[in-house]
């Protein structure tokens, strides 16, 4: 049979302490209002507002299904304004809801809420390689950028043979719904001298004409010329081993980039500054609502060790810290590396690398509709590699990417292998994805050439 379950009631506005006395009995009416607040394709999220209830308080929460029956549960309040929180739920029904008091016949208003539907699996896709292996250089692709369907940009490092048989490198692709085009793009170091721009490794596109690059160091484009303009150098880090590997844009426009040995950067519109980041483990991924909302993830391979961070443009303070962990540590730490970072449209955090993991509900555990992503779990029974990337639409429409050619799309029920079929003994190993609307872009390698695949759905 199936329950509510009311996993937690979370403050939602602070209680207001007063001086007045309490209204004489039976003179004050207790008022419960329920509101919508979020939703998935099997959660709802509900809250409670009270006026006049004396606390604590025994209430029933009672919901009536789509297929005519109801049931009820029966939780103490000891709050004025609360979040309940229910699962178990079906995509696209409707469900109704009522708060009642135990001790009385009052009762709240009859809410109305359609859980979301599923997206579909049913991706088109087609395969593109760059690179030539005679030049004895791997090439690779490291991020993208989906504009839309016919405008997506890769960057990484691309080597190839010119006409004279000598190695050339890119460091910049792009797509116009029909052809990619490697674009070359050089720059004029601080010490001298003017060089290509490749090894990209991330990308962060603002408008046509305003194009950013992390490679190391920050550049700009204007879209057009030849060259970009380095806007911030790696030596003007207070760590000499200091980079920067991934950009980020917050929605009033301001930017941020990570890197290596902790490192994170804020660009105001006008100037650089380094910000305070709790940590000294490498940064490759950045993701966030808000300036006041934003995650970093950090992976360290030789020790199996990963960062989250939390925090805004003044400061950011480690989440979690996760690494190799014993059998009896598993509900206590997370394991491994966590390479990438996503919120989904709820505030669900995801972040990813050995395993991947949610931060729903004020708590940490395994995305469990994952197979085996769980440690103690079948290890010959592998369905996906380590996740490098974290990207997506909403709660029912998101992928992981990462080696073993694991790319998998989450509809809000269930995973399925998009594109190529997934081998423990693939070679492809994708670095980053992207989602935008139905279209779904991976970059990375397919042994020492770079690898691109472009899923419409």
């Amino acid at each position: 049979m199936k329950k509510i379950i009311i996993i937690s009631i979370v403050f939602l506005f602070p209680n207001c302490s007063t001086t007045e006395p309490p209204p004489p009995p039976d003179e004050t009416k207790p008022v419960l209002t329920l509101s919508f607040d979020k939703k998935s394709c099997t959660e709802l999220w509900i809250k409670l507002t009270t006026k006049d209830l004396t606390l604590p308080s025994e209430l029933a929460l009672k919901q009536y299904n789509p297929t005519g029956d109801s049931i009820s549960q029966s939780f103490i309040l000891n709050t004025k304004d609360s979040l309940l929180y229910i699962d178990s739920l079906f995509p696209n029904k409707t469900y109704k809801f009522l708060i009642t008091m135990q001790q009385s016949n009052n009762a709240s208003n009859e809410l109305s809420v359609t859980t979301m539907d599923t997206t579909s699996h049913n991706f088109s896709y087609q395969t593109f390689e760059f690179g030539e292996p005679l030049t004895g250089n791997s090439s690779r692709l490291y991020d993208v950028a989906i504009i839309n369907e016919n405008n997506i940009w890769a960057v990484g490092e691309i080597y190839v043979n010119d006409s004279l048989g000598q190695t050339d490198v890119y460091g910049l692709i792009h797509w116009d719904g029909n052809t990619w085009e490697k674009i070359k793009l050089w720059y004029s170091s601080p010490l001298g001298g003017t060089f290509v721009l490749s090894n990209i490794r991330g990308i962060l596109y603002r408008n046509q004409n305003e194009i950013w690059f992390a490679a190391g160091s920050i550049f700009r484009w204007d879209g057009v010329s030849t060259n970009a303009q380095l806007v911030y150098s790696r030596l003007s880090l207070p760590d000499p081993n200091g980079s920067i590997e991934k950009l980020w844009e917050t929605g009033n426009g301001n930017l941020y980039g990570v890197g290596n040995t902790g490192t994170i950067l804020f660009y105001n519109g006008t100037s650089w500054s380094s910000v305070t980041s709790g940590t000294t483990l490498p940064l490759t991924d950045i993701y966030g609502k808000d300036d006041n909302q934003l995650y970093i993830s950090g992976a360290y391979t030789p020790e199996v060790k990963g960062v989250l961070l939390k925090g805004n443009s003044s400061q950011f303070s480690v989440m979690i810290n996760s690494e190799i962990i014993s059998e009896n540590e598993l509900f206590e730490k997370l394991y491994g590396e966590l390479a990438s970072v996503w919120l989904d449209d709820n505030g669900t955090v995801y972040t990813g690398g050995n395993l991947l993991f949610q931060y729903k509900n004020y708590k940490w555990d395994y995305v469990r509709s994952l197979p085996e992503n769980y440690i103690g779990g079948n290890p010959g029974a592998s369905y996906r590699g380590f996740i490098s990337s974290i990207r997506g639409n909403a709660s029912n429409d998101f992928v992981v990417a990462g080696d073993r050619n694991t790319l998998k799309h989450f509809n809000g029920i269930n995973w399925q292998q998009i594109g190529l079929p997934y081998s423990p003994a693939s070679p492809i190993i994708w670095y980053s994805v992207a989602q935008k609307g139905n279209t779904v872009v991976a970059v990375g390698d397919y042994g020492s050439k770079a690898f691109i695949i472009i899923l419409n759905r």
